[in-house]
């Protein structure tokens, strides 16, 4: 037995030898995992600048690749950067005729690692066209995609839902455009322009009426500044589309740099359909997507609006978000000033009010508005719906929409727009504009959560056509955290207290017969 012993420890020092001497020795590899990514993307190398318009220069460059995934690209004129995006192509507007731009591209990772810069490219933008206006109107079938109208415009196409209606064309040269449309042939409803050239375009309008005819006009501008009406016709609204609910952009802001406005937002485009368009008007916040002038549209989360301020302050801006049904959103608005000046929120909204105490703080005309007309509805499952005066407490985790009804307010307002602040940052405050819902019946805004515990105000303004505050009304809100409970509540107290008065009577109670027999003894004793 002794042996077997013996031969078993030999046997396995032996065959653990090796295993001992590569521990030790100095020939071996270490490998070392670091977290996070640290490898940059490939170089773009920029393909084209050319210069499209005495305004416009459009820039594309080749797909950069990375270890992980490419996130965008910064786009640099003059050493300065001008613009993120996630396409492989840039539109440069609002540039000077007859000067010479130079541009670099770098790509960016998810982790925030930056390739280097690709070549520098400059070019020249051309000479300022004559503008030679015609008026040669040519038709084509409402929502039919014909094959060419005009000698121009090539598979012009309308869409129409319940509200809205979709346009979508391309030209043989890159060209703007203004789109008008009314009831009648005065096109009296509205206009939307266009100011980048491009082959392709896509517009929408919206807060139309179901089943209605509407007369619309399409006119191109092209590099020369030759104007002419490519499309001249009419498109009839659905009757019974299902309206789709969006989110309204997040943390829109605009800060003037000199001319210059510079706009970001925060969105989360996780449906692939949706994207932004930002509007722009010198006389007030824009309240539809047609009512100012397009100064982007995409899925970025930044822009600059070159020379915005050179000739008018201040510019007020509006975001909607839209999906490819043609629904939109309630509007985000903005505004920058040439000097200084708050670029956030509404003009008119007062800084100095403290967070009110309960009932709301209401001022103007009562007339205009009654803040038991307003109401915040949360949830989309067990919906819950509160009166804005009634003390607002809403989770931080879901979307909730603000909605008044069009009866409670006067026909003749411009605009109704709330204020919510930031719980963590009460200076940071996001503004929202109500429209009209799908069902013609109520003002609405869907907005998003911040995600912050807190308490801060809700500011609603109505504002009549001189764009003066005729109403204001302040009210208190809490954002809770639901899932987050103090361990002893009143009612958990209650049922803790309940458990030990239960156990405390079925102590007595089982134990009454040693009480007793206590008793007796102490009777003989």
């Amino acid at each position: 037995m002794k042996l077997l012993w013996v031969s078993f420890v030999i046997s396995f020092l032996y065959l653990g030898l090796p295993l001992c001497t590569v521990a030790v020795t100095n020939d071996f590899t270490v490998t070392t995992v670091i977290g996070g990514d640290t490898m940059a993307p490939t170089t773009p190398i920029i393909v084209s600048v050319v210069p499209i318009a005495s305004t416009q220069i459009d820039i594309t460059w080749t797909a950069a690749t990375d270890d992980v995934a490419v996130a965008g690209y910064r786009v640099f004129r003059g050493g300065v950067q001008i613009a993120t995006t996630t396409l492989l192509s840039y539109s440069d507007a609002g540039l000077m005729a007859s000067t010479t731009y130079s541009y670099f591209i770098d790509a960016f990772d998810t982790t925030g690692n930056f390739s280097s810069s690709s070549a520098t490219v400059a070019t020249t933008t051309q000479a300022a066209p004559v503008v030679v206006a015609t008026s040669t109107p040519t038709t084509t079938n409402a929502g039919s995609s014909g094959t060419a109208v005009g000698d121009k415009v090539l598979n012009f196409v309308i869409t129409t839902t319940k509200r809205s209606a979709r346009f979508i064309w391309e030209t043989q040269g890159p060209t703007t455009y203004t789109v008008v449309w009314g009831r009648t042939l005065s096109y009296e409803l509205g206009s939307v322009s266009g100011i980048i050239f491009a082959k392709k375009h896509i517009t929408n309008i919206d807060s139309l009426e179901p089943g209605t005819v509407y007369f619309y006009q399409v006119s191109a501008t092209d590099v020369r500044g030759t104007i002419k009406i490519i499309s001249s016709d009419q498109f009839t609204t659905k009757n019974n589309e299902a309206a789709q609910s969006l989110p309204s952009v997040q943390s829109f802001n605009a800060t003037a740099e000199g001319n210059d406005v510079r706009l970001s937002w925060n969105q989360n485009f996780s449906n692939p359909d949706w994207y932004v368009r930002v509007v722009r008007s010198h006389l007030f916040y824009p309240t539809t997507i047609q009512s100012g002038a397009v100064v982007y549209e995409g899925r970025g989360q930044s822009f600059i609006d070159r020379e915005a301020l050179r000739d008018r302050s201040p510019q007020y801006y509006t975001i909607f978000m839209l999906d490819s049904t043609g629904a939109v959103s309630a509007g985000a608005v903005a505004q920058a000033y040439k000097q200084a000046a708050p670029s956030t929120g509404t003009a008119t909204t007062s800084p100095e009010l403290a967070i009110p105490s309960l009932p709301s703080v209401e001022i103007g005309d009562d007339t205009i508005l009654q803040a038991s007309s307003i109401s915040i509805s949360q949830g989309a499952v067990n919906q819950t719906t509160v009166a804005f005066d009634a003390g607002v407490v809403l989770e931080i985790r879901e979307s909730y929409v603000v909605s008044i009804p069009v009866s409670a307010v006067p026909k003749n307002l411009k605009s109704i727009i709330i204020t919510v602040q930031n719980p963590s940052n009460q200076r940071d405050t996001s503004a929202y504009l109500l429209k009209l819902n799908p069902d013609g019946d109520a003002y609405t805004a869907r907005i998003e959560p911040l995600g912050v515990v807190g308490q801060a105000r809700m500011i609603i303004e109505v504002f009549d056509y001189e764009q003066a505050t005729v109403r204001r009304i302040v009210t208190a809100v809490s954002f809770i955290d639901s899932t987050i409970r103090a361990p002893f509540f009143p009612d958990r107290l209650l049922s803790y207290g309940g458990l030990v008065l239960a156990g405390i009577l079925l102590v007595g109670l089982s134990s009454w017969p040693w009480w007793l027999l206590a008793a007796r003894r102490c009777r003989r004793d």
